[in-house]
């Protein structure tokens, strides 16, 4: 299964795009929030499903603050992450992961790349499509399971792409 991550798009849904289609092909979608109503926009367009998170610039009640989701037999916690302070740590989300026995953890909220295990669980960040931080253009992630094994990793737009 190859799975789609975007997040902290704050509109900029031409540039979601852009990025999108440099995964193809997709299964799925996963959208980790700021700009709720962009995974709408996005799921309008493209042939796959559109999962998505509400994060700390969007609406109150726009949309979920997480989601636990069940694919290709792993479970699969869906969260901005701002309720969890990982501007911090990732304390609070690894407690919650452990929680809700989550095989791989996909955030945002911090527009920085992230991809690395902490106790057997996957922690994902595909950095940001609108505001990256470090040295790095918009992004975006890809997620793929194939059987028992999850790997992941980072696409971006180059400068001459925006």
């Amino acid at each position: 299964m190859r799975i789609g991550v975007i997040g902290d798009t704050h509109g900029y849904v031409e540039r979601a795009l852009k990025l999108l289609k440099q995964l193809e092909p997709l299964d799925m979608v996963l959208h980790t929030g700021d700009h709720y109503r962009d995974a709408g926009q996005l799921a309008r367009v493209i042939p796959v499903p559109v999962k998505a998170v509400a994060g700390n610039c969007d609406p109150l009640k726009s949309g979920p603050a997480e989601e636990l989701l069940q694919l290709a037999g792993k479970r699969i916690l869906l969260t901005h992450g701002h309720l969890y302070q990982v501007h911090y740590s990732l304390q609070k989300l690894m407690y919650r992961a452990l929680e809700l026995q989550a095989d791989v953890v996909v955030f945002g909220h911090t527009h920085v790349r992230y991809n690395q295990a902490h106790e057997g669980i996957l922690f994902f960040n595909p950095g940001s499509v609108y505001h990256p931080r470090q040295d790095y253009g918009p992004g975006c992630g890809l997620l793929v399971i194939d059987g028992r094994e999850v790997s992941a990793g980072f696409c971006e737009l180059e400068r001459r792409q925006l």
